[in-house]
């Protein structure tokens, strides 16, 4: 048997048609933009679904003939804490707001005015408090109380798997797991399908536009025949209820496995592992979150813009096409190995800070920029390209420990997936920065739907795949220690500088 794994990030669908040895049969993806405007960030779910449909579509060319006939089930994972409000048929009535929104955070604080104990309740049974900053439930708010016409067109407002779940099913559903940016349900039991009376009273929230539960796992429904019989799947193919890109970036590592750590790295940088209670470091914003197991919680700690960070430096200062001429390249990572082997580690003495759209774990702050410090004579171009990439490392590094420290389990090794994983050149950096061995995904670049593929057909009996294919390892230099472990100071000492300024503000 076959499945279709598809994966909705901020930037790109990826679609992927395995088999159920977790061989990947063909491989496709369609670009997504966004926009963003201060507080506001959007996407358009019509163009979301559109690049589903043709990323569907390419898969389809791609398998020939016949090609979709042996597919017994899709699954879908993505971007989560965006929300699209949806009309009865599953049809978008507005943009999607982003996880990069910020409208409805002064709402959030209203809850903890309101109510003297709403802190402490969230802290127990979500864990994550009121506070706002990108959360879905800042937007669940925003629309309810901000655009009141708007709100009661709304049948439902959905997180991104579960939209494209409608879409392709006509059926609209969700998760403990999909809708836990929405604040709104008692993550203390695994496998609940109630939303909480008490968070929902605390919040204001209109219950009625929420969703209804299914269990992790559960069948949706089969996909809608129109769209079937557009890419040449067989009738009443089941889809399963959708999982967030942690869970897949977790189930694609082996992140749950003891003494490991899964790292994603693509748009943002996310370190995962698990613990068998519910709880959060609030002071570094590592947290427990449903994941797919009924008997042990999922540990994320979002460490903020990562590969996205890289990309920047490469497309904008590197590879630019401006006044000052076309230095362009149809991939800003070209050469980009190449000059990290040219630039000795510590690039010269200088460091980039990667906080371009505030910093996240293991320090929250929406306010503080980053920026390249130590720029001497001495510092080239690839200088620059190398300390990008160390600075994604060393802020990764200053999450390492209160993440080891809140699951109790060092991590003997970092199983890396996503874009990063594809540079060799990179990989070393950060197990030279990190000081900790580094395996890397055999396909990196879109385990996240190989995972949901993978899960798919274990909920439908068909899974013992080999889903969790290492590639290469890289052992950090012994010699280059000293090095890293200098610019660490330096890179959170620059933090704390940087801090007060609130260049973001």
């Amino acid at each position: 048997m076959d499945a279709l794994g598809i994966d909705i990030g901020t930037t790109n669908v990826k679609v992927v048609l395995v088999r159920d040895d977790g061989t990947t049969r063909a491989v496709a993806h369609r670009p997504l933009s966004w926009t963003r405007d201060g507080d506001v960030a959007e996407q358009d779910a019509v163009a979301l679904w559109d690049a589903v449909q043709g990323a569907l579509g390419d898969v389809a060319a791609a398998a020939g003939r016949d090609g979709l006939q042996a597919v017994g089930a899709v699954g879908l994972c993505g971007q989560y804490s965006s929300i699209v409000p949806v009309d009865a048929a599953g049809l978008p009535l507005a943009p999607m707001r982003l996880y990069f929104d910020q409208r409805g955070t002064s709402r959030c604080f209203d809850i903890l005015g309101r109510h003297e104990d709403a802190f402490t309740t969230w802290l127990e049974r979500h864990p994550i408090p009121p506070v706002g900053g990108g959360l879905a439930l800042g937007h669940l708010l925003a629309f309810q109380f901000d655009e009141p016409t708007l709100h009661e067109q709304v049948t439902a407002y959905l997180e991104p798997v579960d939209y494209v779940t409608a879409r392709l099913t006509g059926t609209i559903a969700a998760t403990q797991g999909s809708m836990f940016a929405s604040q709104l349900i008692d993550n203390r039991r695994l496998g609940t399908t109630a939303y909480d009376e008490k968070l929902v009273a605390l919040a204001g929230i209109d219950a009625t536009r929420l969703p209804p539960l299914l269990t992790v796992g559960a069948t949706v429904g089969p996909v809608r025949s129109e769209v079937a019989d557009a890419i040449g799947l067989p009738v009443d193919v089941p889809v399963l209820t959708g999982m967030t890109d942690s869970c897949a970036g977790a189930q694609a590592t082996g992140a749950d496995q003891r003494g490991r750590i899964g790292v994603a790295i693509g748009t943002t940088g996310v370190v995962l592992s698990g613990v068998d209670e519910l709880g959060m470091d609030l002071d570094h914003e590592v947290l427990a979150m449903p994941g797919l197991r009924t008997d042990r919680y999922l540990v994320s700690a979002e460490n903020g813009i990562a590969g996205r960070a890289v990309e920047h430096v490469l497309a904008s200062l590197v590879h630019a096409r401006d006044v000052l001429g076309d230095h362009g390249a149809d991939d800003p990572f070209t050469g980009f190995d190449a000059a990290l082997d040219a630039s000795p580690a510590g690039a010269r003495g200088t460091r980039f800070l990667p906080w371009l759209s505030g910093s996240m774990s293991p320090q929250a702050d929406p306010s503080v920029r980053g920026g390249f410090v130590g720029v001497s004579l001495d510092t080239q171009r690839v200088d620059l390209v190398r300390a990008a990439a160390e600075g994604v490392a060393h802020n990764l590094r200053w999450l390492l420990g209160p993440v080891e420290a809140f699951t109790g389990d060092p991590a003997e090794e970092i199983v890396l997936t996503g874009g990063a994983a594809r540079s060799a050149a990179w990989s070393q950096v950060l197990a030279d920065v990190l000081q900790r061995p580094i395996r890397t995904l055999a396909e990196p670049g879109h385990s996240g739907a190989r995972a949901a593929a993978g899960w798919a057909l274990e909920q439908v009996g068909a899974g013992g795949g080999d889903w969790i294919r290492l590639d290469r390892s890289f052992d950090p230099d012994p010699a280059t220690a000293d090095v890293h472990a200098h610019a660490q100071t330096q890179f959170t000492a620059a933090f704390d500088a940087l801090r007060p300024l609130g260049l973001g503000s």
